[in-house]
Order: structure tokens, then C-alpha cells, then sequence
């Protein structure tokens, strides 16, 4: 009768578990239906607010100075961006990289601010670390490996000004630099198309619901002081904030069209440790 019973649960639990996966499917496939052959413009925003972007690194000398570039050839306005870079308990040469593009000429009239690091709390600790010094009205996360489009910043800010009251942040899509690196590298791909391509898209065209991500997001900055920061030492410190903002009846909102390149791991060591 016990084994009847759980076998009963168990079919239920797959069949459902297949309905959800096919109605985030079918969600994602009507919105780039719809949006395929939407023209996408870059037009002057209302407004241009200040956002401190931060780049939490740790030991990532070799892509460190390719990802402060690509920030600061964005198409945003440079007195409206603040730039953080911390080096988080390195012991590699990621601190001296981070000043070696500090000190370039076309930088020199730039707001960047490298802190050397030695805290605890991991990224979460560096994020809150920041948000004692941020000035912006939105703080911008991007990881150490991961180079933003040109229009990255600018799609995710015009996606919050849509709606100021309930998007809380806006995140947009994530690539694999590396995806045809290795055959562990093209299952990460594989993954993160199906995550960022389906899922996260199908969520939000059907349920308006949004998940912060990794790297290539923006937050409002008084809201995160407001629930006291991001939790110190979480090993998903972004979706333990993103439940948060949905308890408060807030929206993470997708700018799909808001691309940023990330470097992903070659070896299985490095995947199990990220």
C-alpha cells in the first residue's frame, strides 16, 4: 500500500513537473515570437540616473582588465557612472592589473575606485562592502570575467525607468565567451541558454516573475540598505535578495536585450569551486 502510494506521488511529481516545463517553454517561444522582429532603437532616455557598478575579483589578473574596458566603452554617459573594483583577497596580481587600467590615459578622467580587499564574507561581503560607499542611485553588479555589450547598462537602466514604483532591478542575459573552449564548457553553454533563454524568459513573459542573476544586473541601492544588505557568506547571495524583493510585491524585471560575455570554467575543479 506504502509503495502504491509513493509511486502515485512520484508520477504526480514528474507529470507536473513536465506541465511546468512546458508552459515556461511555450511562454518563451510566444515572446520571441513576438519579439523577433521588434527593431530595437537607442534612443535619449528621460533621464540618465548615477550608477556605481561594482566588480568583485577574486584572483582574476588575466581577464580583470579586458572587463574594466569593456565597462567603460559602454554607451552611458561617463560622469553617470561610478566604478568599484575590488580586489577581494587576492594572491595573484589582480589589484596592480586593476591599477595599470586605472592610470591609462583615456581613464585618467574616469570615477573608478580600487579597494584591496581582505574581509570575509565573499562576494556577498564585497557587495556590501560597496554599498557603504556607493553614490549611485543603482548599483551595478558585474563579475570579474564577464564583458558587458556596448548597450548593456543602457537597456537595463531603460527597462527600470519603465516602471520606477515596482521594478526594484532589471537584469538582462548572460553568453559564454569560452563555449567551444572545451566539452565541459559547451554543457555550461547549453545550460546557461536554456536557463537565460528559456526559463528566466518564459517566467517573466507569463508570471512577471525575475530572478536576480549572477553578474550583468542593476538594484535599486536604497532598497537593498533597507532589507540590511545582502546576506554575508550565502552561496546564492542573489537569490536569496531576489526572494526578498518578490516578498515585498516588487518586480526584477528582464531587459532581454541587455548581453554581457562570461568567462566560464575549463576544468571541473573550478566548476565545483564556482
Amino acid at each position: 500500500m506504502i509503495s502504491q502510494i509513493l509511486m502515485i506521488i512520484t508520477l504526480f511529481s514528474i507529470w507536473i513537473s513536465i506541465f511546468m516545463s512546458m508552459v515556461t517553454l511555450f511562454s518563451a517561444v510566444h515572446f520571441w515570437i513576438k519579439n523577433s522582429n521588434k527593431k530595437v532603437t537607442v534612443k535619449q532616455l528621460d533621464r540618465y540616473p548615477l550608477i556605481t557598478i561594482v566588480v568583485p575579483a577574486q584572483n582574476e589578473e588575466i581577464v580583470i582588465s579586458q572587463t574594466v574596458r569593456s565597462i567603460f566603452d559602454m554607451n552611458y554617459p561617463e560622469e553617470k557612472m561610478e566604478l568599484l573594483l575590488y580586489a577581494d583577497n587576492c594572491t595573484d596580481n589582480t589589484y596592480q592589473e586593476m591599477n595599470k587600467v586605472k592610470n591609462l590615459e583615456e581613464y585618467t578622467s574616469r570615477n573608478i575606485r580600487i579597494v584591496n580587499r581582505k574581509g570575509t564574507g565573499g562576494k556577498a561581503g564585497v557587495l556590501n562592502d560597496s554599498l557603504q560607499i556607493a553614490n549611485g542611485e543603482f548599483i551595478g553588479v558585474y563579475d570579474a570575467d564577464a564583458m558587458p555589450e556596448e548597450n548593456a547598462l543602457y537597456f537595463l537602466v531603460e527597462k527600470m525607468l519603465e516602471d520606477e514604483e515596482r521594478h526594484v532591478a532589471t537584469f538582462g542575459r548572460n553568453k559564454t565567451r569560452n563555449a567551444n573552449q572545451n566539452f565541459l564548457t559547451k554543457c555550461i553553454n547549453q545550460e546557461i541558454v536554456v536557463t537565460q533563454r528559456v526559463q528566466h524568459v518564459g517566467l517573466w513573459h507569463l508570471f512577471k516573475i525575475g530572478r536576480i542573476p549572477g553578474t550583468n544586473f542593476i538594484i535599486n541601492t536604497e532598497f537593498v540598505k533597507k532589507i540590511g544588505g545582502w546576506r554575508n557568506g550565502a552561496l546564492t547571495e542573489d537569490t536569496d535578495i531576489s526572494f526578498k524583493i518578490m516578498q515585498g510585491g516588487s518586480l526584477i524585471a528582464l531587459a532581454y536585450n541587455s548581453e554581457a560575455f562570461q568567462q566560464e570554467p575549463e576544468t571541473l575543479p573550478s566548476y565545483y569551486l564556482q
